[in-house]
Formats: C-alpha cells, structure tokens, sequence
C-alpha cells in the first residue's frame, strides 16, 4: 500500500487524512511486523524504536511494543510521532501516548494524519579526531577506490567524514583529493567504522549526499539506506552512549569567570566531604529546574550500613538529591516508593562486587510494585565497576567518591532529569 507520494523535492507533501488509508496503513505495519521509530514530538532526544503488537481500530487504539521502555514519569496524553515508511515513502504520523499495558507495552492513538516527509531528519553527534573513530569506504567504480579518513559526524541517518586518503585500489596510486570526485549520489557499497563507543566495527552501505572544503579539507557527508534492524539496534545503542558522553562533558564544564551569586555557608560535614574535595567551586552550577528536580526525586539507597554508605548520601547531598532514604537490604524497599508524592523514584543498589547483578531480586521488586513496575535502578560497587546489563533501566554507576561528572549525568538521565 503506497497512498502518496512526496513534494519529489526531499520536503514534506500534503497531508494523507484519508482514515481508510491510514488504517490500511497501520494494518500493512502489523501484518509484516515493521520496526520503525517513535519519538517525543518536538524534541531531539533519541527516537524508540517499535513495532505495531495490537490494533484495536474500533477503538483508536495501537498497542506498539518497544525495544526499550519510555521514561517511567510519562505522562498521559504526550505527544508523539511515528516515522515509517510504506513503498519508496517515508511518513510522519502524530500519535498519542495513552498509558503503558505491560512490561515495553504501550498504548497510543491510531493516526488521523500522516505527511510525506524526508527520508531522514535526525540528530547530528560530533566526533573529533583524537577519539580515533575513523571510516574507511569503497565506492563502487572499476577497479575502484578507496577513501579514509576520520570521523566528524554521525546520525541514525548517516554520518559525515574527512577525507585524508583517496587510493586507487588497482595500482594503488594516491589520489589528491577533491570536491569533483564526490558526485551525489555515488554508491559506497562498502563503508567501515572504526572504534565507535563499545563497536569495534560498523559495516554499513552508503550513498554520498553532498561534499564540502572547510579549512582546506574535505569533508564528505554520506547518507544510509534503510538500516536491517540489527544495525539500528547497534547505532542507537552507540548514540545513546554518545548522548550520555555530551551529559556528563555539560555536566563537567568549566564555565568562564563570571560574579558569583551570594550564597550560605557551607555545614562543616560539606567541606569535608570527599566529593566536596573532589569537585572545586569552580565547577558549573546546574540550573534551576534540575536543582528543583533533584530536590524532588525520592532515592531510596539499598546499601549495607556503614562509612561507604554514608559517602554515598553525602554525595547525593552534595549535587541537591536531598531526599535520600536508606535501607539495609534489597527485600527492605517493598512500599518505600509509596510513602510520599515525589516527582521521581529511584533506586541505588549496591552490586556486591565480582558478581553478576541481582537481576533476579530486582524483577521480583519490580514486579511487585505496581504503578512503579518500570523504576529505574542505578548499580554501584564499592572497590570495582558493577557490571553491566541488559536493561536501559538498570544502569551501573560508577563509584559516586570520584568526579561528579562521570556519574551525575546517569543518575539525572535515570530521574528522567
């Protein structure tokens, strides 16, 4: 089914509100099991990507199940959009949130609309050439040629990257090179990343889309095609650690001399604290809404008693999570999260290090609470890294006595901060 087509221009077309064809639509995504991207209308936060589970056309209702779950602080009535594509086009298609159904389960509203748009409008995340992420392509020519160079950008929709090298494969002559050589349109049948966060080494295909000199260099943007689900998987996975990467760099930052607002007196227990050693006056006040957030966020610790317990609440105090209740064990939680009206609720776990995480003792809590099925859950490990998991919700944490900045950004990321 292909109901219309585009502006022929890469822009958006006029509007499909045909309802019989939109349900056709949504019925087309179900029966092959599509996987396509949904994301918070109007922001640029990484999309999620889904697949149609359920349609309840009689109702307006879509039941969409998901890789990785939303934000468990979502609220009814959010603002979505769907982007997939039927035949050659792509379409964008605003959606409601309704509530979740069952563990990556949601509910949203069938689309009364759907727009012909681009193939592909996503996000950019810069890269720079002492992370040593670097491309290597082929293009498809006779005998043909090589090209590498370092990595500038990347999206889900493509990256940029500089050219440092142009090979003849056939004679392995260099080349010199330059904007003539990089046609729109040009067929990278073989394109190589190297050393992405955690990927040793994305193989993808690729078209050139446009090439530009900035500083005496060329830099060449090339789009993807349509990526098999196992490489999207792979390239959100290495975006959302980029993201974080971005979080903790803001968190980290050191702003410029500026006149400082007056405040209060530090408590002497302050002072002494090892994170307050650890992170100078000079480092970036966080604004606002985060410190009001923070302060909000209801973290409930599990964490033997004793000394390392104690740093732990002193470097929550410190970054503004004021509101810190700690338990001696895991099977103490049950009902902690139900005490008061808080804006968020986390948990911190201590992982007892060399073992695997309890994930079997974390599911049965998680079961058994409720509305707060989906609590987001931060690892820690007194003396080593905890280990690492399956679940976007259980996230491990470095030991919160180093820098701030290399744990805060996960901690805020989990608070839906």
């Amino acid at each position: 089914m292909e109901p219309g087509k585009g502006n022929g221009g890469g822009g958006r077309g006029a509007p499909v509100e045909d309802l019989v064809l939109i349900r056709q639509a949504m019925e087309d995504l179900q029966r092959g099991e599509i996987e396509f991207p949904i994301k918070v209308e109007g922001t640029h936060t990484l999309p999620y990507t889904s697949h149609i589970q359920l349609l309840d056309l009689a109702k307006g209702i879509a039941h969409l199940k998901l890789i990785r779950p939303l934000p468990h602080e979502m609220v009814v009535g959010a603002s979505f959009e769907m982007l997939f594509s039927l035949g050659d086009q792509r379409y964008e298609a605003p959606t409601t949130f309704l509530g979740r159904e069952s563990y990556l389960l949601y509910r949203f509203t069938v689309p009364t609309r759907m727009v012909p748009c681009d193939r592909r409008r996503n996000k950019r995340y810069p890269f720079r050439p002492r992370e040593k992420a670097y491309v290597l392509a082929q293009d498809g020519g006779v005998p043909g040629h090589g090209l590498a160079g370092p990595l500038v950008n990347l999206s889900l929709g493509g990256l940029a990257f500089r050219v440092d090298r142009i090979l003849q494969l056939g004679d392995q002559l260099r080349i010199t090179p330059g904007l003539g050589f990089f046609d729109k349109g040009k067929e990278l049948p073989m394109l190589k990343i190297r050393d992405l966060p955690k990927v040793p080494l994305f193989e993808v295909r690729g078209t050139v889309a446009n090439a530009w000199e900035r500083g005496g260099e060329i830099i060449v943007g090339v789009k993807f095609p349509e990526l098999k689900d196992a490489e999207l998987k792979v390239l959100q996975d290495v975006l959302t650690i980029r993201e974080q990467m971005q979080r903790a760099s803001v968190a980290g930052a050191t702003p410029g001399p500026t006149v400082r607002e007056p405040r209060a007196a530090a408590r002497p227990e302050e002072t002494n604290s090892p994170t307050r050693r650890l992170n100078p006056a000079g480092a970036r006040t966080p604004d606002a809404l985060t410190r009001l957030g923070r302060r909000c966020t209801l973290v409930v610790l599990a964490m033997a008693p004793g000394a390392p317990r104690e740093l732990v609440r002193q470097a929550l105090w410190d970054q503004g999570y004021l509101r810190v209740e700690a338990v001696d064990a895991l099977e103490q939680v049950q009902g902690r999260f139900h005490e008061e009206v808080v804006t968020s609720r986390l948990l911190m776990l201590e992982a007892p290090a060399g073992s695997e995480a309890p994930m079997t003792l974390i599911r049965s809590l998680q079961d058994g609470l409720g509305e707060f099925q989906e609590l987001p859950v931060a690892l820690i490990a007194p003396g080593g890294q905890p280990p690492e998991t399956d679940d976007p919700l259980v996230r491990p944490l470095p030991w919160p006595t180093t820098d701030p900045s290399t744990w805060l950004p996960i901690l805020d990321e989990l608070s839906g901060l």
